[in-house]
């Protein structure tokens, strides 16, 4: 028997053998190999870029939306679609407007801003953030009792001080050679130069508050909306549009109509789900 074991032919055979079992595994590996290497090119060939606002805007790459100017959104196979009717009802109804750049030309109220005289002799005003970078240094205060007069005044190159989240008290020094005196407490209005300035705006009708300051409501990434908070200057209520400070870009999308109504609804559905709202 042992004889038999260890013979020539026998030992061949085993060696063959072992061979071929080699040579099936190693093929395993490389088909395995190349199925899981053609599922990660099929994945990624699936992938397509889609527009937030426009559905029927879509890539095979990163880009942006000729129409909005929006980042398209991966989509990967599986995802939840793209509510395109909601999206539709949403632009058919002018719910969603967009962030926009205005100049603003001479107007009565531009430059305008209540002030009253210190007991140091100096005027200050509280003007909105977004108004101080335009001021000019010299301006003119006019006591509330006395419109008609003009007092020549010069901005101090004191900072601004904070008044509130959109408006800072500026500081004015009276003109002594060319200023009568006026009494502590006394006040009116300031006025400076009228000046075009740039402005970034958000429809008035955006603006919600919070106890942390405004907000409004963009679209989120899939469905529904998310709080975006905002630093706002001046309010310009007649015209419907405030001022951006910071927090929006150009172009970006911000709910104007019913934002009141979509914002509960928004935030009802974070309270269910145990969220921050």
């Amino acid at each position: 028997m042992s004889n038999f074991s260890n013979s020539p032919a026998v030992s061949r055979r085993l060696v063959v053998a072992s061979r071929l079992v080699l040579l099936v595994v190693a093929t395993g590996a490389a088909v395995a190999a190349v199925a899981v290497a053609v599922h990660e090119q099929r994945e990624v060939a699936d992938v397509v870029y889609v527009c937030p606002m426009h559905p029927d805007v879509s890539g095979f790459g990163p880009g942006t939306c000729p129409i909005c100017h929006m980042a398209l959104e991966a989509k990967m196979p599986g995802s939840r679609p793209v509510d395109a009717t909601a999206i539709d009802n949403l632009r058919k109804h002018g719910v969603i407007e967009r962030v926009r750049k205005r100049s603003l030309l001479f107007d009565s109220r531009e430059m305008r801003a209540p002030a009253s005289v210190g007991e140091d002799g100096i005027v200050t005003a509280l003007y909105y953030d977004d108004q101080i970078a335009a001021l000019e240094s010299a301006a003119t205060f006019s006591p509330s009792d006395a419109p008609q007069v003009a007092i020549p005044v010069r901005r101090t190159a004191d900072a601004p001080v904070r008044w509130d989240r959109s408006t800072s008290q500026v500081r004015f020094r009276l003109q002594a050679a060319r200023s009568p005196a006026l009494e502590p407490g006394r006040a009116g209005w300031l006025e400076a130069p009228r000046r075009t300035r740039d402005v970034l705006t958000v429809p008035a009708a955006a603006l919600l508050q919070s106890p942390e300051g405004p907000y409004v409501l963009v679209p989120a990434h899939g469905d529904g909306f998310e709080k975006r908070p905002i630093e706002i200057g001046e309010t310009f209520v007649k015209d419907g549009f405030a001022v951006v400070l910071s927090g929006l870009r150009v172009h970006e999308p911000v709910v104007s109509r019913a934002s009141f109504f979509l914002d509960a609804d928004r935030r009802l559905g974070m309270a269910t789900q145990g969220g921050e709202p």
